[in-house]
């Protein structure tokens, strides 16, 4: 666990550079000034996690996210290029500039918080524990000697590895569609993923018995961009204000998660929604 929240903390040094460790610099931080002179803004999105970012057969990117980010580029009167992203690579490609801001299914917790601003939450999941109904799974102790796969460093891989330690038979994949397919083809027993991963569990095996077994967590996604930078920030939070009271967010999520958007909490603990 420490190890992986070191990473985090490595990219981010690495990119602020000396001396800016928790600010952006005054160059990164007229992100949405930019944006607009440039007349695109690069989204991160995932690639091959459905509903949330995907490729359709025409080779467009498609999902929740995806449909919120043409969203922002309307308000912002901007074009919108999606720039897919592996797990591992999300924080790394906004850090690195990569991208203008990250909405890879992008979980608020207080160790991405550390490297990356959050917006208000947009959407939301539960992080839960996925194996078939022959296997008698009630507590994370159940599943202890079980081979469990996860995407490294995903929010599912934290919280396993939590409960039951840097075992050896976690095995870590470097994406969802990886962990999935682990699941499938019998090279682990069960996965950690998302309560929309059954939606492409179906997809890749009809007629599977693959179940919900454990919930871990509710996560709240919100859009990342880099610290410091207030201006991007401040227009992120009023666009989804705005897109919340409009009903345009109500729109997206009966769309693609076929349920009407949570409540939204008004706090995260240890995840700012705005720069201070």
């Amino acid at each position: 666990m420490l190890k992986k929240l070191s990473l985090y903390a490595i990219a981010f040094a690495l990119v602020a550079g000396p001396g800016q460790t928790g600010a952006a610099s005054s160059a990164d931080a007229q992100a949405l000034e930019k944006i607009k002179q440039a007349g695109v803004i690069r989204v991160g999105v995932m690639g091959e996690q459905a509903p949330w970012g995907s490729i359709d057969a025409a080779g467009q990117n498609i999902g929740y996210d995806v449909d919120v980010a043409r969203l922002m580029g309307e308000e912002l009167g901007v074009k919108v290029e999606f720039v897919p992203n592996a797990v591992a690579a999300r924080i790394p490609n906004l850090l690195t500039n990569k991208v203008d801001v990250q909405m890879a299914v992008m979980g608020m917790y207080p160790d991405r918080a550390k490297a990356v601003q959050f917006s208000k939450p947009y959407s939301g999941l539960k992080i839960v524990l996925l194996s078939s109904k022959k296997n008698k799974i009630e507590t994370i102790e159940d599943a202890r000697n079980l081979r469990i796969g996860v995407p490294r460093g995903a929010a599912q891989d934290k919280a396993i590895t939590a409960l039951l330690g840097d075992v050896p038979n976690i095995r870590r994949f470097d994406d969802d569609s990886s962990n999935m397919q682990a699941l499938v083809s019998g090279q682990v027993d069960a996965i950690g993923g998302n309560t929309t991963y059954k939606i492409n569990l179906d997809r890749a095996a009809p007629g599977n018995d693959f179940e919900q077994k454990l919930v871990f967590n509710e996560q709240w996604q919100g859009i990342c961009t880099k610290l410091g930078d207030a201006s991007i920030n401040a227009w992120l939070n009023q666009f989804i204000d705005k897109i919340r009271a409009d009903g345009r967010l109500e729109k997206i999520s009966q769309k693609w998660l076929a349920e009407p958007l949570p409540n939204f909490p008004q706090s995260v603990e240890g995840v700012p929604f705005a720069v201070k």
